[in-house]
């Protein structure tokens, strides 16, 4: 179980760090992406905040479960993301320029989402099971 917990602290601190070190080129990243231009601003600032959170929530024992509900939506959220790319869903095809995920297109994002958001399920449920 904090194998899990420890690999989603390190999952969205790696995920929110950057963004926020460098929100002006994180905000010009969204703004090549599938999502409707005006959530830009919003969402620079409240995806790496959210993930954070996230982290806190991990971290303390009484909001673990609540965090990793969290880090379970999320996983979905970018896995339905990421697979409207691959079906050609939207009118744009975005580059994957989040670190490690520059260089490893978007199938294998795909594939590494789906193991996360399943990761993120066992997780889930070994936490309701203590």
């Amino acid at each position: 179980m904090y194998t899990i917990i420890a690999l989603f602290i390190a999952l969205w601190i790696y995920a929110a760090v950057p963004k926020l070190r460098n929100i002006t080129y994180f905000k010009e990243v969204l703004k090549s992406q599938a999502i409707p231009k005006w959530s830009v601003p919003w969402l620079s600032w409240m995806l790496p905040l959210v993930e954070l959170g996230t982290v806190v929530l991990l971290i303390v024992p009484e909001t673990r479960l609540i965090g990793m509900y969290l880090s379970l939506a999320m996983m979905s959220v970018f896995t339905v993301y990421v697979s409207g790319i691959i079906f050609q869903v939207y009118d744009i095809y975005p580059c994957p320029c989040g670190g490690v995920f520059r260089r490893m297109g978007w199938k294998k994002h795909l594939r590494v989402n789906l193991l996360l958001t399943l990761i993120a399920l066992v997780g889930v449920v070994l936490l309701q099971m203590r």
